[in-house]
């Protein structure tokens, strides 16, 4: 976390007084925390798509048709989902639904991507989940949680697809990794002894 020095040099707390008073006089009270290195979509947003995502499920019924003539090579098992799905690559506003039975996710459950972090994906979740939060106020208790890239199949851009005829040649699967590098990176340098913010790279220095 960076200190009021890091930020203003010398004679940091009267500058933060400074700040705070202007805040104050501008009734400047419910700011929205976000991350210096995450893209993520705002509050309003999140709070459209969960009732868009409640008012479908009103009144609706898993489906319990069983499906027939799927090839083994198409069924993904969930203990291979870190082998199968790498370098899989998302964006705000992706469908996905979870493969990892393991994390407190229900298996199958779908749900947006409405966060993508250096390492992880905040996802608001159809319906409401005992491991779920509230992604820091950003979506309802038990709707959100953050989760590993590999852990979940991307539905709007699909990238690992089977086909279902058993001699037919499998798609080119990406071999580029995911990298997000979000937001701004300030030239603000870790304490000596820990290390460097998700996503921070020094300045350069000619």
């Amino acid at each position: 976390m960076a200190r009021g020095s890091d930020i203003f040099g010398e004679n940091a707390d009267a500058r933060v007084k400074e700040v705070k008073s202007w805040l104050k006089s501008k009734d400047v009270r419910d700011f929205e925390p976000v991350s210096l290195f995450s893209d993520q979509l705002t509050k309003e947003t999140v709070r459209e798509i969960e009732g868009y995502a409640d008012s479908i499920n009103k009144g609706k019924f898993p489906e319990t048709t069983p499906k027939a003539n799927i090839p083994r090579h198409a069924v993904l098992k969930p203990v291979h989902f870190i082998y199968r799905l790498q370098n899989q690559h998302f964006a705000l506003g992706d469908r996905v639904t979870m493969v990892q039975d393991s994390r407190g996710v229900p298996l199958s459950i779908k749900g947006v991507v409405i966060g993508i972090n250096s390492k992880t994906i905040d996802v608001i979740w159809d319906v409401p989940i005992m491991s779920g939060g509230t992604l820091g106020d950003r979506c309802s208790q038990h709707r959100g949680s953050s989760v590993q890239f590999n852990s979940c199949l991307n539905l709007s851009n699909p990238q690992f697809i089977a086909s279902t005829h058993p001699k037919s040649t499998p798609p080119p699967r990406p071999n580029a990794p995911f990298r997000p590098r979000a937001g701004p990176h300030p030239a603000i340098r870790p304490p000596p002894g820990q290390p460097a913010a998700a996503g921070f790279r020094p300045m350069y220095l000619p």
